[in-house]
């Protein structure tokens, strides 16, 4: 492991969860983790020595515009590549910076770093399965204005594999990751376009500042935690407590009364709950999903499973419960919901629909790959696996497909470069490009194939107190891009590889692939004319390591240029004709690859609001923006309160995203989302009765990008309502997880403003303002 530095503001005992107080940042939500995306995550992890040029903090950022200090650190954590557990983490660090910068020089913070050795124990309440919450208390020195935290686990790789923090769905989609030693070959900082789990808190340490659980009698169980029911043995635990005190750093067992936080100590008031409450079954329920055999609802988890169902999570209802024929290739039917379906790798007939009638395609003849070199026609799937071979479907033949890398072809050009072996000198490697100082690159021309050597490398002494570390070779090799057009880098090798095209100013993938031993791939850009610009090729370093001494080191790479097609090139908002990008360029356009002008309808410019009644989105430029979900599929939906004599229109700024593991843009389908407004009056500074309603509108693409991603975009919505209304709510309109959702763009940073959340549970305030233009 790296040697955490020990210029540390404090240090202290590995200490537990959130401290009482407000919440300076809280992108976890709720202890089920509903607002966690469990399919995705962000490497952050202290390695051992041999990898510490792979040490990694993963940082998001929140506006403090007071400057208060955290009391808490907050992170939800989850692993692969051989991770066990957290019991696995020898210790945590906790980190504020000034700017993802600060973290690309030093992991540690430079505003305040602290760290708590051992294991961190997980909160037991978080329920969301595969991940854990955990956290560290203390006081962290915070600036007036933007922080950026990081909470980094000292985890061994080779006992437990690596450990990333979670991604969730509130935020501004907006993070970092911070590699200093550059063993990830992006340069020591890259942003991306995600929301980290993490909660700052401010205030006390003390548990008993913070709320009693909704059950507040249920305080043990059989094995000592609390287990939804209200019994003996919760009456027994305050007895057993009857007297004690909390001491600063621990809640008694027995305190249980009064709500909302207690009053750390167990007294009869907190045994007269206990008894009062005595019977209660505090356990969540939710619906057993049994697929086309029906559903039951106000299910245990445990009961759903005896049963053989599918509990779809507390509080979920039968109209959550889908099911239908699952068709495969090889014109095999299952019957299953369609989470279970994409899993198995068929496609979802619909809901409802059995077997006997899905009508499953049956699969004609194709060819069969028995390895990434043998190949045999007219196989069906059946006969294809009775060879232990891979089918690659319908009408395929074997001399249209690949079955994978076949080896350097006949004609390649050497690399010219040996193997790269363990060294003192890393920079002496002739295309290791701007990983080696000065840097030194490759060449390769327009129908080129480079057949080349790839390895990890022990560099000796180049760790920072001069231990020895692992390097990986990397091959850049410069391309002629002087008159611009479509480029297709494709190639493979013996060991698992990334591949792509980097641009060199901007140090930053254009476009990659990823591929696993033996297996070939290829990606195609657009490039406009000049820049300077590299094929890029280097070992996949989650696939652990490889030397020169595994002798499966070969990998061929292959570039392929050609004219750029003519496309739409967008210039000020108006489509000027379809040309190629040096021809869009030279007119201070945007080349739109794929689109026509006869087709496209190119973004326009962003016009404040000029109606006297409203607030302008920050822009992309501005820091602390937050795009937040209001959508009705997705139950978030969003409030402004407002000022204007009438509403005949609205007009509002956001995002329009679809999730489906993982945020992406759908802006071009963003005119067919149906928009929908309410009207409501105040009730104590939040929304309150309903006093108007409709839906419908506009929507206009316009040409700014947040976080180099996600376009802006408008609708213009008409109200016709003749009153003055304190509050309005702007919704999309899906029906659930992988449609398009509105996401309303604020207009001031956090702790500028005030704005509404709803999520099911009643309204609650918000810390910015929401964008909004009124034309009365």
């Amino acid at each position: 492991m790296k040697q955490v530095s020990t210029a540390f503001l404090g240090a202290a005992a590995m200490a537990t969860f959130a401290t009482a107080g407000t919440a300076l940042m809280d992108q976890i939500g709720d202890m089920d983790g509903s607002n966690i995306d469990a399919s995705n995550m962000l490497a952050n992890q202290y390695f051992e020595a041999a990898f510490s040029v792979y040490d990694i903090a993963a940082l998001d950022d929140y506006d403090n515009p007071g400057g208060t200090p955290g009391g808490s650190v907050e992170m939800v954590i989850g692993g692969w590549n051989g991770y066990v557990s957290i019991d696995g983490i020898s210790a945590l660090q906790a980190n504020f910076y000034s700017s993802p910068d600060a973290a690309a020089l030093n992991l540690a913070g430079d505003v305040a770093s602290a760290d708590y050795a051992g294991a961190p124990t997980g909160d037991p309440a978080w329920s969301l399965a595969g991940y854990d919450l955990i956290g560290v208390a203390g006081g962290f020195a915070n600036q007036i204005g933007m922080n950026y935290v990081s909470l980094i686990p000292a985890n061994e790789f080779g006992t437990n594999g690596q450990t990333g923090c979670a991604i969730g769905f509130v935020g501004n989609l907006q993070c970092w990751q911070a590699n200093p030693g550059n063993g990830f070959g992006f340069g020591g900082l890259q942003e991306a376009a995600n929301n980290l789990a993490y909660r700052v808190m401010s205030g006390s340490s003390d548990p008993c500042d913070l709320p009693l659980p909704a059950c507040s009698a249920d305080i043990t169980g059989p094995d000592g935690a609390p287990d939804g029911l209200v019994g003996v043995d919760d009456v027994l635990g305050c007895i057993g407590t009857f007297g004690q005190a909390g001491d600063g750093s621990s809640r008694p067992t027995g305190d249980c009364f009064p709500l909302p936080n207690g009053d750390c100590l167990v007294n009869v008031d907190d045994l007269l709950n206990i008894i009062g409450a005595f019977g209660e079954d505090c356990r969540p329920r939710g619906a057993c999903c049994y697929g086309l055999a029906g559903c039951d609802e106000e299910i245990l988890e445990d009961d759903c499973g005896v049963s053989g169902g599918d509990w779809l999570g507390e509080g979920s209802t039968c109209a959550d419960c889908q099911a239908g024929a699952c068709c495969f290739i090889d014109g095999s039917c299952t019957e299953g919901t369609p989470a279970e379906c994409t899993v198995a790798g068929g496609t979802y007939a619909g809901d409802g629909i059995d077997c006997a009638t899905a009508n499953c395609p049956q699969p004609s003849p194709g060819a069969c790959c028995l390895g990434p070199s043998d190949c045999i026609d007219g196989l069906y799937p059946t006969d294809c696996a009775e060879f232990a071979g891979t089918y690659m479907g319908s009408d395929t033949t074997c001399e249209t497909i690949s079955c994978g890398w076949e080896g350097c072809p006949v004609g390649s050009t050497d690399e010219g470069v040996a193997c790269q072996e363990d060294t003192n000198n890393p920079n002496g490697d002739p295309n290791g490009g701007m990983n080696v100082d000065p840097p030194s690159y490759g060449a390769i021309a327009n129908g080129e194939t480079i057949c080349g050597l790839m390895s990890t490398y022990t560099c000796i002494g180049c760790g920072d107190a001069g231990e020895d570390v692992t390097y990986r070779d990397t091959d850049w090799y410069l391309f002629d891009n002087n008159a611009g057009g479509e480029w297709t880098i494709s190639g493979g090798g013996e060991m698992a590889l990334v591949m792509g095209i980097v641009d060199n100013n901007a140090l930053a993938f254009v476009d990659y692939f990823v591929v696993g031993p033996y297996e070939e791939d290829a990606t195609t850009v657009t490039l406009p004319a000049g820049g300077s610009y590299s094929v890029w090729v280097g070992f996949d370093f989650s696939a652990g390591e490889n030397p020169c001494s595994t002798g499966a080191n070969e990998y061929s790479v292959t570039l392929i240029g050609q004219d750029a097609p003519l496309a739409a090139c967008c210039v000020l908002g108006d489509c000027i004709g379809d040309l190629d990008p040096t021809e869009c360029a030279s007119f201070g356009g945007t080349y739109v690859s794929g689109e026509t002008c006869k087709s496209y309808t190119c973004p326009g410019g962003y016009e404040p609001c000029s109606t006297g009644y409203g607030e302008d989105p920050l822009l992309p430029e501005d820091t602390g923006w937050t795009a937040g979900t209001s959508d009705a599929g997705s139950g978030y939906a969003r409030a402004m309160n407002v000022s204007a004599p009438s509403m005949s229109s609205v007009a509002v700024h956001g995002l329009s995203l679809v999730y489906n593991a993982g945020w992406s843009d759908c802006s071009a389908d963003a005119s067919n989302m149906v928009m929908g407004w309410t009207l409501y009056d105040d009730a104590a500074g939040l929304p309150g009765n309903e006093l108007a309603n409709g839906q419908g509108g506009t929507h206009a693409a316009l040409d700014l990008v947040y976080a180099s991603a996600y376009p802006l975009s408008r609708w213009d919505l008409p109200v016709n309502y003749d009153l003055s209304a304190p509050w309005i709510q702007i919704n999309s309109s899906s029906s659930g997880q992988g449609e398009c959702w509105f996401l309303w763009m604020s207009s001031t940073a956090s702790g500028a403003g005030s704005s509404a959340l709803n999520d099911g549970a009643g309204w609650v305030a918000e810390t910015f303002n929401l964008n909004y233009c009124i034309t009365p």
